[in-house]
């Protein structure tokens, strides 16, 4: 038995709208109003079933990528306010529209990577623009609360502009123009629990229609996310290689994002960025892994 059917086994559901979830979600119930939600989950059952009911081994690898990859941008978005918040503390403001706005671009893309009619290219959506990352996101969230989204959308712009008024004017007046915006942290939540809806209903419509000989993780497709060729420079992560080489051997099919992050990912991730020696004043990203997730 495998991390991933120990941790369904022992894990307790929850009820809402109809249906049960492994996810205790903390916002995105009380965000959007349950008819709504039972609306779209039914239109987005509807969506993944289009491409579940057409299973192969190719799909079934490219899921498995996507739902990964999802993990790991809510992981870079924890780890990112993480930064933000120890900066504050240490009056380090000019790295702040940096960590926010990349916070918000890490989980627009974790919802981005779930949506079913968006194409793999081979891998390329992994390199997606920022525009329509954030457009793509924004238009699925408008199905739930088209004001939220819409007011989630500026929020996330205002940050790219903030972030962008100190990358290229570098203002002599510092971050006094900045634009202001409230505590962040619940928005990025919901992004997050957005993803993670998505990859619940997405795993539930393969457990329903995709062949047990299609769930298959085909190598070419582990490399894609652990062996980077960027700018001419060759970036290959072995801790990705080994955690994609664990799904290929004791889980090859996709699971919902929860259940893809593992104890031992999880805290080889933040543990990557530790400082060598214990000091008080440094930051510590072990400080809060659950500040806008629920991860092992």
């Amino acid at each position: 038995m495998n991390s991933i059917v120990t941790t369904k086994i022992l894990s307790q559901t929850h009820q809402f709208a109809d249906r049960e979830w492994h996810y205790d979600f903390r916002v995105l119930f009380d965000e959007f109003e349950e008819v709504k939600i039972k609306k779209n989950v039914a239109g987005l059952s509807q969506r993944y079933s289009k491409i579940t009911k057409d299973w192969d081994s190719e799909r079934n690898s490219e899921w498995i990528c996507r739902v990964y990859l999802s993990a790991k941008m809510i992981l870079s978005a924890t780890l990112q306010l993480e930064s933000l918040l120890h900066a504050k503390q240490q009056n380090l403001r000019i790295v702040a529209p940096y960590l926010e706005y990349y916070t918000f671009l890490a989980l627009v893309r974790a919802v981005v990577y779930t949506l079913p009619e968006i194409d793999w290219n081979d891998g390329q959506l992994a390199a997606i623009s920022h525009t329509k990352a954030v457009n793509l996101a924004y238009d699925e969230m408008a199905k739930y609360d088209k004001k939220k989204s819409s007011d989630l959308k500026r929020l996330t712009l205002d940050l790219k502009a903030n972030r962008e008024l100190i990358s290229y004017c570098s203002p002599s007046s510092g971050d006094g123009d900045l634009i202001a915006h409230d505590d962040i942290v619940p928005t990025a939540t919901l992004l997050a629990e957005l993803a993670q809806m998505n990859s619940e209903l997405l795993e539930r419509s393969i457990q329903k229609n995709a062949k047990e000989e299609d769930c298959v993780f085909l190598p070419r497709y582990a490399r894609q996310l652990s062996d980077l060729t960027i700018e001419g420079r060759n970036f290959f992560d072995r801790e990705d290689r080994y955690r994609l080489g664990y799904l290929m051997r004791k889980y090859p099919l996709p699971p919902n994002i929860l259940h893809v992050m593992t104890e031992g990912h999880v805290e080889d991730y933040f543990g990557a960025w530790c400082a060598d020696e214990d000091d008080p004043d440094v930051f510590d990203p072990d400080s809060d892994w659950r500040l806008i997730f629920n991860v092992p």
